[in-house]
């Protein structure tokens, strides 16, 4: 079953959001940057993660995506060329490990020679976080005890609505809330 068959929570982007649920921040050309609730909108959301709808609730256990869903508490925004289908619940996946831990298949399976073959069209998910300094980066992986590099200038205001400058070195990204 892929991540698009599952049940995924509504979201809307801001400013149009209803009073309750999910919204998120899109950028200047409309990708997704932050994914929270309503009422976390004036305190800051958490970076966007995001998921091709193509892809199965096992892979998606049995991968690095699991260390992007710890960048939002809230779950992760599934897409499916460019459109935003919903949110995929933490709890959904939590569930998911649950029953894969108990069957003893959790990212300690034996490798197969199938595991790199990858078929039909092939998107990975991401992770577009906001540094401290502004600029708007796109993560493949995150460790949060070695967090990648910043780098610095060479972007605009994160989300094309203004804010500050990037910084002009190099420097550790600093998830920032919106």
């Amino acid at each position: 079953m892929t991540l698009a068959e599952l049940t995924l929570v509504p979201v809307a982007p801001l400013p149009e959001a209803e009073t309750s649920g999910y919204v998120m921040t899109v950028d200047a050309e409309g990708w997704p940057t932050a994914l929270g609730r309503t009422e976390d909108v004036d305190t800051g959301l958490p970076p966007a993660v995001l998921l091709p709808a193509p892809m199965t609730l096992p892979e998606l256990c049995a991968g690095g995506t699991l260390d992007l869903l710890a960048l939002n508490p809230y779950g992760a925004l599934v897409h499916d060329r460019g459109r935003v289908l919903g949110v995929l619940e933490q709890h959904t996946v939590s569930a998911h490990l649950v029953t894969l831990s108990a069957r003893g298949t959790l990212r300690g399976d034996t490798p197969s020679p199938l595991d790199a073959v990858l078929a039909g069209t092939y998107a990975t998910p991401v992770a577009r976080v906001v540094c401290r300094c502004g600029r708007l980066a796109t993560l493949t992986a995150y460790d949060p005890d070695l967090p990648p590099l910043c780098p610095g200038p060479g972007a605009g205001p994160a989300s094309g609505q203004g804010g500050p400058e990037p910084e002009a070195a190099p420097h550790p990204l600093v998830v920032r809330t919106r």
